[in-house]
């Protein structure tokens, strides 16, 4: 299992854009991945758990991966973190 740390920082946080390109990025791993914000796991791979689950600018959330692809998975997760800023 692989986890790390982020800091959203883009301005209005997960929104419906960046909500839908994440779970589309996390469908494409077989990996179990979980994210963690404010205490509240939720599943990434539904963009529904992603708007659900509020997200906004400055929000630290933890992410787990677990499974045979989690190392790609989690260097294209902290390539689209570090690139989220609208």
């Amino acid at each position: 299992m692989v986890r790390k740390d982020f800091i959203i920082k883009n301005e209005v946080g997960l929104h419906a854009r960046p909500a839908s390109e994440l779970c589309a990025l996390c469908k494409k791993f077989e990996s179990g991945i979980t994210i963690n914000a404010t205490k509240k796991p939720f599943n990434p791979k539904s963009v529904i758990s992603i708007l659900t689950a509020e997200i906004k600018k400055g929000s630290e959330i933890t992410v787990e991966i677990d499974g045979a692809d989690e190392e790609n998975a989690m260097n294209e997760l902290t390539t689209f973190f570090d690139k989220l800023l609208d």
